[in-house]
């Protein structure tokens, strides 16, 4: 145990490595000389900002929401699945000054249930949301309150559930030799950290990459081939959103849904073009970058490689075709109100409201520009890129107008968080 204990920390840091990195052109100008301090006086450890704060009464938003509420309410009766499903044992999270549980975040979602079924005006919702709830904003990643919103959506994309000469690029299932494990049940301190990889010789070590799967047939031979594809970009699409529906030859639509990644680092295909030189930044598209790919089969290996994380999946051939992908909640989200956060800050289930701007787009997809936009939502996704108190990921469903907008959502606004007033429960 103690030699597993130890590769398991170590594999933790390795994992931490792959944050953010300093521009190249940065330089670290030289530091001062400090005095000699007694070691008992110095801290060793800055002290973390809060990743939520209340703000004052005067500093609220009006809270209105700008869209259709049914399927808010949809979404909301989902949560109250969630909770009512829900194991005990769920560690509290801190909101200010207030310790929320999963029963306190139950309470709140049925408040916000009665209020949305008695058909409020928009100055009734402003008032009960007021009255009834304590407020509190994410703080970002500058902790100003100023969050980065970006989004993401359900693709269709035309697929066979056999291999043919046309579509001969395949998913996969996930390897029984993959392993998961929860840190969190090691040690407390690793709470919603989780590591992926596989044993060789009784030690942990990381799983296969991209270029190792897909260019050196590392999984070829063990039957996990799901579906077939025309092209590696519509599934780097696949693998990017993490769930889609397929589009059969016989006119059926299934669903392939998320079942794991290798959990390596991740980069964008139209990024790795980019910094090879093939294609310039300004005006770059996924349908452009497609073509070059087309153009140009010789660059596909290294472009698609640069990406070493992979996605697995399973099928889902029945249920409802209009049903939205599962959230880490797991259950379905809705279109246009859930949203992905990071776990370790933000409990799933916990009901917010976002202020932002947001691209205008059309039922065919056409971008019409950019307009003011604010709506409550669920916290009920997760995403390997969002972490911190500064990122927001917005599930905007399936079709052409949720594909525009997932492409062209980068904006910044501010997330508040709504729990029920301890005097209500």
């Amino acid at each position: 145990m103690k030699k597993l204990t130890l590769v398991i920390f170590a594999l933790t840091l390795a994992g931490c490595a792959t944050g953010p990195m300093k521009p190249e052109t940065a330089v670290c100008p030289p530091c001062p000389v400090l005095p000699v301090v007694p070691a008992v006086a110095v801290s060793t450890r800055a002290p973390e900002a809060a990743p939520m704060f209340s703000p004052a009464a005067g500093d609220l938003p009006v809270f209105e929401d700008m869209d259709d509420l049914k399927p808010l309410l949809k979404a909301a009766l989902l949560n109250r699945a969630y909770f009512q499903g829900l194991k005990s044992g769920v560690p509290p999270y801190t909101f200010g000054s207030r310790k929320i549980t999963p029963k306190e975040l139950a309470g709140s979602n049925e408040e916000f249930i009665k209020i949305l079924e008695s058909s409020p005006t928009a100055q009734d919702l402003d008032r009960l949301v007021k009255e009834r709830f304590d407020i509190y904003q994410l703080a970002g990643r500058d902790s100003t309150g100023t969050v980065v919103f970006s989004s993401y959506y359900e693709p269709t994309l035309e697929a066979s559930l056999t291999r043919t000469a046309e579509y001969k690029y395949p998913i996969y299932a996930k390897p029984e030799d993959l392993l998961t494990i929860n840190l969190e049940d090691f040690n407390e301190k690793f709470k919603g950290e989780k590591l992926t990889g596989r044993l060789r010789e009784g030690a942990i070590i990381p799983y296969i990459d991209r270029e190792q799967i897909d260019f050196e047939g590392a999984l070829d031979g063990k039957g996990l081939e799901l579906a077939w594809f025309r092209d590696r970009a519509d599934i780097m699409d696949l693998h990017i959103e993490g769930s889609g529906r397929l589009a059969l030859p016989d006119g059926r639509q299934i669903k392939a849904n998320f079942a794991s990644t290798n959990s390596l680092k991740f980069k964008g295909w139209l990024s790795a073009l980019v910094e090879v030189g093939a294609m310039p930044r300004e005006g770059i598209s996924h349908e452009k970058g497609k073509q070059y790919l087309l153009d140009h089969p010789d660059q596909e290996r290294k472009i698609m490689s640069a990406n070493r994380r992979y996605t697995f999946f399973k099928l889902k051939t029945d249920g409802d075709p209009e049903e939205g992908p599962a959230g880490t909640y797991g259950l379905p989200l809705t279109g246009w109100r859930s949203i992905a956060i990071d776990n370790n800050l933000v409990p799933l289930g916990a009901l917010a409201f976002l202020r932002t701007t947001m691209p205008d787009v059309d039922a065919e997809g056409n971008l019409l520009g950019r307009r003011r936009d604010s709506r409550f939502v669920f916290c009920q996704d997760t995403g390997g890129a969002i972490k911190g108190p500064g990122r927001v990921d917005f599930f905007a469903g399936n079709g052409r107008k949720a594909r525009t907008f997932a492409f062209k959502l980068w904006d910044p606004g501010t997330l508040h968080l709504l729990v029920l007033k301890e005097s209500k429960q």
